[in-house]
């Protein structure tokens, strides 16, 4: 990265909207301009020729490219004489970017993000759960298979050396070979349609402790089985907050009070709703009041959905429906690794990895905010298909809006053919 100090060619600022653009697709990464001139100019050193700003870009065509999946292709595209006119700057040597992954702050990209997220305004959920006060968030994490080699991100250890031939080693999750695994802790705000924010962490790192650190009051926390902690229960009613979380199996109560149901919980599938004292032992439950205890039909009707909720005012379908909307986060981790392409990093260190994580996430709200809705597979597809010059944004974006409604009218066929299944 150091270079000798001399005299450089000054950097190109973009073409104005009414200026032809020379490289298809663009026409997003133009929406941050001013970020990206503000990132060139922050924290940049005398002897420094690849800037932040460069850095982003490049990954921004990344995203949009899945062809573009190494170091060693993000190096032949700004060889190209093309991009590099386009962009006004130079070439981007695969060592030189692996530096900067690694030197450069991925926090100075989290302003961004939030002012991108701000523009956005996707609201993709139920409108029964406007009346909510709270905002409400699904959180939940996901690994990121690495590199055996990543010291500060291997998961499972051996216990013992593995055998010396390759073929006997066994790699499944239990197996003698060590797996390295980065875990991102994503806390899905459901109304919004996009994540609140993100934590990378080493995938021994605690789900339920990383969520801890990031609670915030005035919040209504949407949680899978793997949060099964008392103590974590109590720390998010103390700071003012609520929760609904599925109880597991083994999970005893005291004391159950049968609250009466109506005709829509009847409709939503409830079958009771009670109000208990959660545990069995004084020590464990010093703190925790008196808790609703919802049993709502899952996917197996001979066994029900059992949650556990702080919220004693809700009706008890719409704890339900809170609970179902916490799969937004699961989908939203499905799109990133198979549809975004996050199953490869271009990293091997935390800011590295972190850094190409919120370009992605700002890749997607670049979709959102051409599109008007929250990215999806098909949307993803068509905008790649625009950067690679298979056809004009305009007609890509037509496309997405008429696929979008297709899967519109297919979804209200759904919702009609179960409600009549239900009135039955």
């Amino acid at each position: 990265m150091a270079r000798t100090p001399r005299q450089r060619k000054a950097s190109t600022v973009p073409p104005p909207p009414d200026v032809p653009d020379p490289v298809v697709g663009t026409r997003l990464i133009r929406r941050l301009e001013g970020q990206l001139l503000w990132l060139r100019e922050h924290r940049a050193h005398g002897n420094r020729e690849f800037f932040y700003d460069q850095l982003v870009i490049a990954h921004l065509l990344a995203f949009f490219n899945p062809v573009v999946h190494s170091l060693r292709r993000i190096e032949d595209v700004w060889d190209l004489p093309a991009v590099q006119k386009r962009w006004g700057y130079g070439r981007a040597p695969k060592s030189t970017v692996a530096d900067a992954q690694r030197l450069f702050d991925p926090l100075l990209l989290k302003p961004i993000f939030e002012d991108l997220k701000r523009q956005a305004q996707i609201q993709p959920h139920d409108t029964r759960l406007d009346a909510l006060t709270r905002r409400l968030l699904a959180h939940d994490g996901t690994f990121f298979a690495v590199a055996p080699r990543i010291t500060w991100a291997v998961y499972n250890r051996c216990k013992k050396e593995p055998p010396a031939d390759p073929a006997q080693r066994k790699t499944g999750r239990r197996g003698l070979t060590r797996k390295g695994h980065v875990r991102a802790h994503v806390p899905f705000d459901i109304l919004a349609g996009l994540p609140a924010q993100f934590t990378l962490t080493g995938g021994q790192t605690s789900e339920r402790s990383q969520l801890q650190k990031m609670l915030r009051p005035e919040h209504c926390y949407g949680l899978d089985r793997g949060f099964q902690s008392y103590a974590l229960r109590g720390e998010i009613l103390r700071i003012g907050s609520d929760f609904v979380v599925r109880l597991r199996k083994s999970a005893r109560y005291e004391g159950p009070q049968t609250r009466p149901l109506t005709a829509a919980d009847w409709a939503a599938g409830v079958q009771s709703d009670t109000l208990v004292q959660i545990g069995w032992r004084a020590d464990q439950t010093p703190t925790l009041p008196v808790l609703r205890r919802v049993e709502i039909v899952g996917p197996d009707p001979a066994e029900p959905m059992v949650l556990l909720t702080s919220c004693l005012d809700l009706p008890a379908e719409r704890i339900g429906l809170i609970y179902q909307h916490r799969w937004q986060v699961e989908l939203f981790f499905r799109w990133l690794k198979c549809m975004a392409g996050m199953s490869h990093f271009f990293s091997e260190s935390q800011a590295g990895m972190t850094l190409q994580l919120y370009v992605t996430l700002i890749g997607a709200l670049l979709i959102a905010l051409e599109t008007g809705a929250a990215p999806s597979v098909y949307d993803f597809a068509l905008l790649s298909m625009a950067f690679s010059g298979l056809a004009p944004l305009e007609q890509v974006l037509a496309q997405a809006a008429k696929r979008r409604a297709e899967r519109r009218r297919a979804a209200e066929r759904r919702r009609a053919k179960a409600a009549q299944k239900n009135e039955v």
